[in-house]
């Protein structure tokens, strides 16, 4: 059975989910909120830097929209509220005069937790940004990587199994990477992340291609 399951999930990426539910869970009880804001505001001045006004507009607005709709009008934000334990019934006060603190720090995890959400869903929207730019780069990319394997399945060119192996080891962890970024808790500068995507990831696809087996 653990064979079974090894060979239909990879190490890197049982690793990379578990990696990911403990970094959310060390988020939602440790960060301070005053370090969520700060990242989210560092964030924030990077995009209106590096991006038109008219796109960072477009980008915060379709957050909110995105947000208002998953968290707000679906009632997750209500249910958070509650899971938190709200102070303020009457049938808690005695217990609340002796425990305060608790309810505080649930109080903040709670807000903790909904700007967590609200960080991965503007991260996410940001990402998704660049993909246009991804697509207009990779199609040439993928073409030039095709047409030299073809160049080298007629010829005598060496296919190099470990630039095409190492390749294809870059492209998964670099996409492994991208989705634990949503939950880094540190700022992220949007011109790494549009760098990652709009030339290393097309690169690291055309030399992956350029270096397939001639036999295929």
């Amino acid at each position: 059975m653990a064979d079974t399951i090894e060979e239909k999930w990879p190490k890197s990426i049982v690793a990379s989910i578990a990696f990911l539910f403990v970094l959310i869970l060390m988020l939602a009880t440790l960060a301070p909120n005053v370090m969520i804001d700060k990242v989210l505001q560092v964030e924030h001045k990077w995009s209106k830097e590096l991006l038109a006004e008219s796109d960072y507009k477009q980008i915060v607005d379709t957050t909110n929209s995105i947000y208002t709709a998953a968290i707000i009008d679906s009632g997750a934000r209500q249910i958070v509220s509650d899971l938190f334990m709200p102070r303020g019934e009457s049938t808690v006060d005695a217990f609340e005069e002796s425990v305060g603190w608790w309810f505080s720090y649930l109080s903040s995890r709670g807000e903790a937790l909904q700007k967590i959400i609200y960080q991965i869903v503007y991260r996410g929207v940001l990402t998704l940004y660049w993909v246009p730019f991804f697509v207009v780069v990779v199609i040439p990319a993928v073409i030039a990587g095709y047409m030299r394997w073809q160049a080298k399945r007629h010829g005598f060119d060496y296919s190099s199994p470990f630039l095409n192996n190492n390749a294809a080891a870059l492209l998964s962890w670099g996409g492994i990477l991208m989705v634990l970024s949503l939950l880094a808790p540190v700022p992220l500068p949007p011109l790494a992340i549009c760098t990652l995507i709009i030339i290393v990831m097309p690169i690291l696809l055309s030399i992956l291609i350029r270096n397939l087996p001639k036999q295929i």
